[in-house]
């Protein structure tokens, strides 16, 4: 909250960098850290090092809040939410 305040913000996601907002994007979409590095052409450290500043960021505690943020800022669709073939509404199995 005091970042928020202090670089004049109203929400979170604009103390994100543009990088943490890829991430982002690509780990609501239900892509694996693996996958994410592979894709930004990045290492699964610095993947999980940039994971950790968007949870903090958002002050989220686990991927379901991030996911959940996501589809509220319309950053991913929920139709692609829905879609995904991991996806479970009772977020503990695969469909």
């Amino acid at each position: 909250m005091r970042q928020l305040q202090q670089k004049g913000l109203q929400d979170s996601y604009g103390l994100l960098t543009e990088r943490e907002k890829e991430v982002l994007q690509l780990l609501a979409e239900g892509k694996s850290n693996k996958d994410v590095a592979a894709l930004l052409n990045l290492s699964n450290y610095t993947v999980e090092t940039h994971r950790t500043h968007i949870m903090q960021k958002l002050d989220s505690h686990n991927t379901a809040e991030i996911v959940l943020y996501a589809v509220r800022k319309k950053i991913i669709s929920q139709r692609l939410l829905l879609s995904h073939p991991t996806y479970s509404p009772l977020g503990n199995a695969p469909r």
